[in-house]
């Protein structure tokens, strides 16, 4: 008896000790299973892949519902349709995690697909390109445009050509250089020691000597922020979140968003315009400041050549002058009446009218002189002044017949400034061309108004443009970082009455 209840006593404990056992088990496991994902939880993780390059959006693969599973497929031409390709005729490059890509031609991808895998990552599956296009571990897709279309991506120009065009996309392509970008430096204090840390980013540049070929260590730099800025060739270029940026590590300095680089640079800009008039101004000298709208160096050239400009063919040569970026009106209007560029007057395109600084209108009020505008139908700009605008009274599909009457009123009262804005040469330019036989004729009859004015002026003049205007297959239109756009006649003489 007392055997046996000593045995079934030990039995009981084995039970107590394996119940126990097993409860911390349990516990350990949900413990564990609540500080650790589990392999089908970290699996679920998809990274990032985004269509870029030379698209009019950029577009990322999560957008994608058909994505979300693994061993899902999705058509690659669907993916760059819906980025929306700037031009027709492309490649797309698959470029992998290890820098390892395959270039496409776009007519040939409707084989291509894009499948996720937790082994590969994103891969590209074909079924008729050769077996190096299987490209695993994409990170990007680039669409790379093949041709020059000057309206999109970075120009390098000189003041009489269109040199070289390179998109977001093409510099894939291009040799780039691996560089240390210093990105940083922190220091910690312990137990009385100093410890230094210094940190880098590897970026792929593009050197500006290898694509501006000339000798020149001037350089002028436009951006899209308005930024006019003369630069030294040592720096680089760097695409980041599908722009082109100016990096010049040497100097610790960035430009965002760069437009081009101009080479020859001339010696006059439209800017000028303020600081020549304020100067003859200041001596007592009165000046009278005509503005061509819409007329470009090469279209004087043009018209020279072909006798359409008879008054001011007969002038000295006049001087190249750049404009600013944007080339458009406003924006070329107010670095004329500030003498600075958008970034600091504040109006970087046509949707400014508010100047950041002082115009010479203002300058005028100041000295206590006397400035009139002349303008068209509309106000252009919010100066220190009221303009006196002009309507097509007799409706002959132009303004500037009305400028020039409101001009010679104004001149008559003998004012210490006056500026007379002319537009149809860009009105005719955007909708013929910028050499069409009628944008010359309408050039011809603004010679003749031109000559009258300055036949009339006691003073010094100054005859300018905002921006010149470039063929398209339309007609014409302005607005890009290209020669045409770009670079204007700057006269400046006696008038006819000294």
């Amino acid at each position: 008896m007392n055997r046996n209840k000593g045995k079934s006593i030990i039995s009981g404990s084995k039970v107590i000790l394996i119940i126990i056992g097993a409860a911390f088990l349990i516990i350990g496991a949900l413990i564990g299973r609540m500080s650790i994902p589990s392999s089908e939880e970290v699996s679920t993780y998809i990274p990032e892949l985004k269509i870029v390059g030379d698209v009019n959006e950029l577009v990322s693969i999560h957008d994608f519902k058909s994505t979300k599973e693994e061993n899902s497929f999705i058509a690659l031409q669907e993916l760059v349709d819906t980025a929306k390709p700037v031009t027709k005729n492309y490649d797309v490059l698959l470029v992998g995690e290890d820098g390892l890509f395959a270039q496409i031609e776009s007519k040939n991808i409707d084989d291509c697909k894009i499948r996720f895998s937790h082994e590969n990552g994103w891969q590209a599956v074909t079924q008729k390109h050769p077996i190096n296009s299987k490209i695993k571990r994409i990170k990007e897709i680039v669409v790379v445009s093949k041709e020059n279309t000057w309206d999109y991506g970075f120009n390098v120009i000189s003041s009489k050509e269109n040199i070289l065009n390179i998109t977001p996309g093409q510099f894939y392509l291009k040799e780039l250089v691996l560089y240390p970008y210093f990105d940083g430096k922190s220091t910690k204090t312990e137990d009385g020691r100093k410890y230094n840390v210094e940190l880098y980013k590897h970026k792929k540049l593009l050197p500006i000597k290898s694509i501006v070929k000339s000798n020149q260590e001037r350089l002028l730099m436009m951006g899209k922020n308005g930024v006019y800025e003369i630069i030294d060739n040592k720096g680089y270029l760097e695409v980041m979140n599908n722009r082109i940026n100016y990096i010049n590590p040497e100097k610790r300095k960035q430009i965002h968003e760069i437009q081009g680089i101009m080479t020859e640079i001339p010696s006059d800009t439209i800017m000028n315009t303020y600081y020549d008039a304020l100067h003859y101004i200041e001596n007592d000298e009165r000046v009278l400041i005509l503005f061509l709208d819409g007329f470009g160096y090469h279209q004087y050239e043009y018209a020279l050549s072909k006798g359409y400009i008879p008054f001011m063919g007969g002038l000295d040569n006049p001087k190249m002058a750049a404009s600013v970026y944007k080339p458009v009106t406003n924006a070329g209007f107010a670095a004329m009446i500030t003498g600075q560029p958008p970034n600091i007057n504040g109006v970087y395109d046509r949707k400014y009218k508010d100047l950041k600084t002082e115009s010479i209108f203002g300058k005028m009020q100041k000295m206590g002189k006397e400035a009139v505008l002349v303008e068209g139908d509309i106000k252009i700009l919010n100066t220190e002044i009221q303009p006196i605008l002009n309507i097509d009274k007799n409706k002959n599909g132009t303004r500037d017949d009305e400028i020039f009457e409101s001009a010679l009123k104004a001149i008559k009262n003998e004012p210490d400034l006056a500026l007379v804005h002319f537009h149809s040469i860009d009105d005719m330019g955007h909708e013929k061309g910028d050499f069409a036989k009628e944008t010359m004729e309408t050039l011809k009859t603004i010679d003749g108004y031109v000559k009258e004015l300055c036949n009339k002026w006691d003073g010094k003049i100054m005859i300018v443009s905002d921006h010149g205007i470039h063929s398209t297959a339309e007609g014409g239109t302005h607005g890009v970082f290209r020669y045409e756009d770009l670079i204007v006649p700057y006269f400046v003489f006696e008038g006819a009455d000294k």
